[in-house]
């Protein structure tokens, strides 16, 4: 999953954009960055390209507007100063949209949700209640949106434990010092229940920004405030391949799951 910036560092990113400003222009080059250890999003394939879901959408969003595109890859933390200082155009990396990063930089219209689901052992029957998680172990990765609904809504009556890394969760399960997992189905499934995990499985509902504004209102292309110019083409972009089919056909080729917006 992917982190969230601290809110100090995005208050300081926000008086550097204001000061920045930017003018308005006809966009024919567009440098598009991704943070690509994030697979199957974005990665680094053995060629050292870079391939996934968001290296696909970018090539056919800039195909469709007729942008000459370069997507670069670009450490996640350094992925909105670079934007905001002009290294970068845009950011196609599954950021969701949320308060604190809509005071720094802008978004187009979602192109898909985070859809969120507890896993845990298979059979174990544990309902997703407040009743039913009350003293139950929770294991999510700290700083992610996915830990803040889990403090959120059962912070007070389960153990919630937060780790650093993305897989620590799942070796928690696994070892049995948890009894369930909160985090994105894409991960979970990728990750975990593909792998080491076939004894667990999802329970209960799948929620996502629709459901708590906590997980995010949707995944987004991001650009600085003042590009209004090109936030309107990549909506237009977007409702292009939403409307002859690619979007869907792009999130087939990557998911057993419908991720993306209709």
């Amino acid at each position: 999953m992917r982190k969230m910036i601290p809110a100090k560092q995005l208050a300081a990113l926000a008086l550097a954009a204001i000061a920045l400003g930017a003018s308005a222009k006809e966009w024919k080059e567009v440098t598009i960055a991704m943070d690509a250890t994030y697979p199957p999003f974005e990665s680094v394939g053995p060629d050292g390209k870079l391939v996934g879901f968001e290296v696909d959408l970018s090539n056919a969003l800039c195909e469709e507007l007729k942008l000459k595109c370069k997507l670069v890859n670009v450490a996640f933390d350094a992925l909105i100063p670079g934007l905001v200082t002009k290294k970068s155009d845009a950011l196609i990396t599954s950021l969701n949209i949320n308060e604190d990063r809509k005071r720094v930089i802008d978004f187009s219209e979602p192109y898909y949700r985070m859809e969120n689901r507890f896993v845990a052992k298979k059979g174990a029957n544990i309902p997703i209640s407040r009743e039913g998680l009350k003293g139950k172990k929770i294991a999510v990765q700290a700083g992610t949106a996915q830990a803040s609904y889990v403090r959120k809504f059962y912070g007070d009556i389960a153990d919630v434990k937060y780790y650093q890394g993305a897989s620590e969760p799942y070796l928690e399960l696994l070892s049995g010092r948890a009894d369930l997992h909160f985090g994105f189905v894409v991960q979970i499934n990728d990750s975990f229940l593909s792998k080491d995990g076939k004894g667990y499985e999802f329970v209960g509902p799948s929620v996502s920004g629709k459901d708590d504004k906590t997980l995010g209102e949707g995944v987004a292309v991001a650009v600085r405030k003042d590009d209004k110019e090109l936030k309107a083409l990549f909506n237009q972009g977007l409702q292009s391949l939403r409307k002859n089919g690619t979007l869907k056909k792009i999130n087939d080729k990557y998911f057993p799951f419908t991720l993306v917006v209709d």
